[in-house]
């Protein structure tokens, strides 16, 4: 009997081994299972949010602009709208966005004293959103004029 008994102890341990590690095979495939899905299926509150957004409308911001050029006179110039003053503009032909880090108002007509600051002739300032345009025939110092921001609606 007690060849039996040892035969048997040998056995039951040889099992303890083999079960631990089907035990741990199984508890892999099942975090890979759950891995898989997860990756696979985005959260409910991830799938309605862009339906969500897809709704709601796209307002976009306009900011004050000024485009910046010169026909036939030249020198550097600087715009300066409340606190805020633009780098240093060599004037050219080609036209150059100055952009001011305020939003044009939406609903009702705003205006606000602008400066050009600099030495320079033949100044040209456009407005890329309306036809408005002005010319100064010559800047020496700071000239001071009142823009006046018509309202633009994005949405």
């Amino acid at each position: 009997m007690r060849q039996s008994a040892s035969a048997q102890g040998q056995a039951q341990q040889a099992r303890k081994p083999s079960a631990v590690v089907a035990a741990l095979g199984a508890a892999i495939v099942a975090s890979a299972i759950t891995l898989t899905m997860a990756m696979s299926n985005p959260a409910p509150a991830a799938v309605s949010e862009p339906a969500a957004a897809a709704t709601a409308p796209q307002c976009k911001v306009v900011l004050r602009q000024f485009l910046v050029s010169t026909n036939a006179g030249g020198g550097t110039v600087r715009l300066r709208e409340g606190s805020y003053l633009s780098g240093p503009i060599v004037l050219g032909a080609q036209p150059q966005t100055v952009t001011f880090p305020v939003p044009r108002p939406d609903v009702i007509s705003g205006s606000e004293v602008v400066t050009i600051e600099g030495d320079a002739s033949d100044v040209v300032l456009t407005s890329p959103v309306t036809s408005w345009r002005r010319v100064f025939q010559s800047v020496h110092g700071v000239t001071a004029f009142e823009a006046n921001w018509l309202p633009v609606k994005t949405c």
